[in-house]
């Protein structure tokens, strides 16, 4: 399982992939959550935090923000995860720091190769 989970990931690093990447955001895209009344959404942050509630107000201002970053959808009045973005934020940033990683390694092996 781990091999396949590998080779699936330098598939999708392989530079001619690139349009397939688009593709897979694009489908991303339309995966979300089940809304979600901001009513329940308040008792369930209530819930983690007991000793303060929040106000309507501050949640409706943090799911703004989070809305406005991508995270979250509205629909008829109640709120929803977007998933596919929040998979395809992590999906980039991981192929991101596998290039990095690639690169430093590269770096230690030219630095331990001058050293000798």
């Amino acid at each position: 399982m781990m091999l396949d989970l590998d080779v699936t990931f330098a598939k999708l690093t392989n530079p001619r992939m690139s349009a397939g990447l688009m593709v897979l955001h694009s489908l991303l895209e339309r995966v979300r959550g089940d809304p979600v009344e901001p009513k329940e959404v308040r008792k369930d942050v209530d819930k983690q935090i007991p000793k303060r509630t929040l106000s309507k107000q501050s949640v409706t201002n943090a799911a703004r923000r989070l809305e406005e970053a991508g995270m979250l959808a509205r629909e008829e009045n109640k709120y929803c995860v977007n998933y596919g973005f929040l998979v395809s934020v992590l999906l980039d940033n991981l192929i991101r720091l596998n290039e990095r990683v690639g690169e430093l390694e590269e770096e230690i092996h030219q630095l331990r190769s001058a050293d000798r």
